[in-house]
């Protein structure tokens, strides 16, 4: 089973018009794990989003270090003409600052994998 949602802070998800918090999205996620054995998880991660602050950035890994995905579509933040985001925000976050940020996020995605993948070895399927 596979569910994919975003992984960002939750003043960042109402900015993208998510329709979730923070809090609800990892309260679903430690239920699916749960509830549901081998359950993979996989997240759209978008670094500088519009208005996005360097404490929204660190929830946006806490969430990723939390939920633990196995699979992350991982991306800076572009403009898209008619989007909300075009017609309602401003670009206002710095290229190199998008830049760090995404190399944050694939780093934390990457350590994780690793972790996960170090528990198979010897392990038969």
């Amino acid at each position: 089973c596979t569910c994919l949602c975003r992984a960002e802070a939750t003043k960042v998800l109402e900015r993208m018009r998510r329709g979730y918090t923070q809090e609800a999205y990892l309260a679903l996620a430690e239920k699916m794990k749960a509830t549901i054995p081998d359950l993979t998880l996989s997240t759209d991660i978008i670094a500088g989003f519009c208005g996005e602050e360097e404490e929204d950035h660190l929830q946006t890994l806490d969430v990723m270090k939390a939920v633990d995905y196995d699979l992350a579509y991982m991306f800076k933040y572009s403009t898209r003409e008619k989007t909300h985001a075009h017609r309602r925000y401003e670009d206002d976050v710095p290229e190199h600052v998008k830049s760090r940020r995404l190399s944050e996020i694939i780093k934390t995605f990457y350590s994780g994998a690793e972790q996960k993948n170090q528990k198979e070895i010897g392990r038969v399927q």
